[in-house]
């Protein structure tokens, strides 16, 4: 995973982290976005709320799966902003 920032003003320094899932991996959508978390804000994976809870993991991996590169997704988990593109791409901004 890689960590950026991005200076937003007066409101600071804002972090941002991403990482990639692979299109034809076994590895859910779902799974690769809540260690990304857990690595971007300090826990364990197994401290956070279940994504489930926040989002339809199913629905996610597989339409981010199929769409390819036009797509993009994204919500708030744990305090943070998820982006997911259709291409791979996961972008996580801590709020």
């Amino acid at each position: 995973m890689n960590q950026g920032s991005t200076t937003n003003g007066d409101a600071g320094t804002i972090d941002e982290y991403d990482t990639e899932f692979e299109q034809h991996g076994d590895e859910s959508v779902a799974t690769t976005i809540a260690v990304a978390v857990a690595e971007a804000t300090g826990q364990d994976v197994t401290e956070l709320d279940p994504l489930g809870s926040t989002i339809d993991c199913e629905s996610l991996d597989s339409l981010v799966r199929s769409a390819g590169s036009p797509l993009s997704v994204s919500f708030l988990y744990e305090g943070c902003r998820i982006f997911v593109s259709g291409d791979g791409t996961i972008e996580i901004t801590l709020l």
